[in-house]
C-alpha cells in the first residue's frame, strides 16, 4: 500500500512540477533544515561543464555560514563547472546600500568576477534589470541564491522575474537555491492589480504571498508570467504566450529539507540594511506601507520598521525616538525631529516576532488619530510630488505609492469611506479583510500547485 501510495505521490508531483528537484521525495532521519545551497550533491551534477552566474547578495550563505561565492568556486574542479559572473540587486552585492540604491558595475577585487548591476539605469536611462545577451554571454546557468521574506513589494523576487525573463529570452537555465520565507505562515492583502504594476510590484499575487523564492520561480513558469524583455511589466496580455514561456527542464528549484512554511526561522544575515531583526522582518509586511505617510516607521533609528512615530507628543503611545536627519537626503520626510507613536518591540509589548502577523491595523489605527487630532488624511494623486511639503499636515502623502505597495487604489478609498460613514477602526479593518477573500481563496487555490512544502509542522 506504501508503495502504491508513494507513486502516485509522485505522479502528481512530476505532473505539477516545474524543476526537476524537488523535496520530501524520501524521509529525513535528522529534522534539521536544509538549505538548498547546503546540497552540492543535488546541484553539482547539474551544473557540470557549465558556466555559472550567481546572483546573490550579504545573506547567500550556507547552514556553516560560507558564501556563496566562495563555496561554488570550492566546488567547481569537484563538479565540472565555472563561476563566471556576479550579479547584484537592490542594496548591492555586499548588502551596503540603502533602499533604492545599488552597485555600479565592476569588478570584484575578491574573486576577480565581473559584477553586473541589475538595479537602477544606465546612463541612457535604460533599466538595467534585464541583464542583456551580451552580459549573460559567459553565463549558461544562473543561480538565484537570495534571502527573500515573502512580501509582494520585497524587490529581490522582482529582481529574480526579470532575470528569468532575460534567461528566457536568451536560451539560458535558472536555478533557485530554495531558502526560508520568514514570514511564509501567512497569506494575506489584496492581489496586486494590474494598473499598479511597478517596480515593487509585477506579479499578481498578495502583499504576503506565502511562497518560497523557489515556489515564486515554480509559479512564475507554471502561470506563464513571463513577458519577455522588451515589453512593459504590465503587460499583462502577453502572459502565457509561448514565446515568453521558460520551458520546465530549464528551471531548476533545489528545495530544502525538513522545511514547513510555519518553521520559525531566524535569519542568519539581514536581507537588507533596515531588516535587521526577527521582529523587523515580521513587522515589515505591515510597516513598509507607511513609505506613503508622513509617519516614520522606524527608519533613521535604532529600530527601523519595529516602531512608528510622528513629530507630535499627542501621538505618544509607547515610543519617543529622533530620526537621523541624513534620512531627508534619501527622499524621506522628518529626518532629524524627535517623533513620538508606538513601538512593536517585544522588550516593549511582550509579544514576540513569531506571534506578529502581517496586517493593516497599524495603518488604520494612525489614520484614525490623525483624524482625531486635527490632521487631514490624505492627499490627491496630483500632489504625490509634493509629499515632503505636505509632511507636517496630512497623513498619506503618497496616494500612488499606497496603492503600489497595496496593490490597489480600492484600500485608500476604503478609508475615506470609512471616516465619511463614523465606522470604527475593527470595523473598518473587517471591511477591508472581508473585500479581498474572493480574490484571496482563488490565489490560495493556485498556489497549491507550486508548493513544495507543507503549511503546518
Amino acid at each position: 500500500m506504501k508503495k502504491i501510495l508513494f507513486f502516485l505521490f509522485m505522479s502528481f508531483f512530476l505532473l505539477n512540477g516545474c524543476n526537476d528537484s524537488q523535496v520530501l521525495t524520501t524521509p529525513q532521519e535528522s529534522k534539521t533544515l536544509v538549505l538548498g545551497i547546503d546540497q552540492p550533491e543535488v546541484y553539482g551534477p547539474l551544473l557540470s561543464g557549465k558556466r555559472i552566474g550567481l546572483m546573490v547578495n550579504q545573506s547567500s550563505i550556507d547552514s556553516s555560514g560560507q558564501h556563496a561565492i566562495e563555496k561554488l568556486i570550492a566546488l567547481q574542479d569537484k563538479y565540472n563547472f565555472t563561476v563566471t559572473t556576479l550579479f547584484s540587486v537592490e542594496h548591492g552585492l555586499r548588502g551596503n546600500e540603502e533602499a533604492g540604491f545599488g552597485d555600479k558595475d565592476y569588478i570584484d577585487p575578491s574573486t576577480g568576477l565581473q559584477v553586473w548591476s541589475l538595479y537602477g539605469s544606465d546612463t541612457n536611462g535604460k533599466r538595467l534589470a534585464h541583464p542583456s545577451e551580451e552580459k549573460l554571454a559567459n553565463v549558461d546557468v544562473v543561480i538565484f541564491d537570495l534571502q527573500d521574506v515573502g512580501v509582494r513589494f520585497f524587490t529581490y523576487t522582482i529582481s529574480m522575474q526579470w532575470m528569468m525573463e532575460s534567461v528566457q529570452a536568451y536560451g539560458k537555465e535558472f536555478m533557485v537555491f530554495d531558502r526560508p520565507n520568514p514570514n511564509g505562515d501567512t497569506i494575506y492583502g489584496p492581489l496586486l492589480e494590474q494598473d499598479n504594476v511597478s517596480g515593487i510590484g509585477i506579479a499578481p499575487v498578495p502583499m504576503a504571498h506565502g511562497l518560497t523564492s523557489g515556489e515564486f520561480a515554480r509559479m512564475i513558469v507554471g502561470e506563464g508570467w513571463l513577458n519577455g524583455v522588451n515589453n512593459a511589466d504590465n503587460r499583462w496580455d502577453l502572459f502565457g504566450l509561448p514565446e515568453y514561456r521558460l520551458p520546465a527542464d530549464q528551471l531548476h528549484v533545489i528545495a530544502m529539507k525538513n522545511y514547513t512554511h510555519a518553521t520559525p526561522y531566524s535569519l542568519p544575515k539581514p536581507p537588507s540594511p533596515n531588516l535587521r531583526t526577527d521582529m523587523a522582518i515580521r513587522m515589515y509586511p505591515s510597516l513598509a506601507l507607511f513609505e506613503s505617510t508622513s509617519v516614520n516607521m522606524g527608519r533613521g533609528s535604532d529600530y527601523p520598521h519595529e516602531q512608528t512615530g510622528y513629530p507630535d507628543n499627542q501621538f505618544y503611545i509607547n515610543a519617543e525616538y529622533q530620526i537621523d536627519p541624513g534620512l531627508t537626503a534619501f527622499g524621506w520626510p522628518q529626518g532629524g525631529q524627535y517623533a513620538w507613536g508606538q513601538s512593536y518591540r517585544q522588550e516593549t509589548t511582550g509579544i514576540s516576532p513569531q506571534q506578529r502577523k502581517p496586517s493593516i491595523q497599524p495603518f488604520v489605527q494612525w489614520w484614525f488619530n490623525m483624524e482625531k487630532y486635527g490632521y487631514k488624511t490624505y492627499v490627491s494623486y496630483e500632489q504625490e510630488s509634493q509629499y515632503l511639503q505636505n509632511a507636517d499636515r496630512y497623513y498619506v502623502i503618497r496616494p500612488a505609492w499606497l496603492a503600489k505597495l497595496v496593490g490597489s487604489k480600492s484600500f485608500l478609498e476604503a478609508l475615506k469611506a470609512a471616516s465619511e460613514n463614523n465606522l470604527s477602526e475593527e470595523e473598518t479593518i473587517q471591511q477591508i479583510e472581508a473585500g479581498w477573500q474572493p480574490a484571496l481563496l482563488t490565489y490560495k487555490a493556485m498556489r497549491q500547485k507550486y508548493t513544495l512544502y507543507q503549511d503546518e509542522i
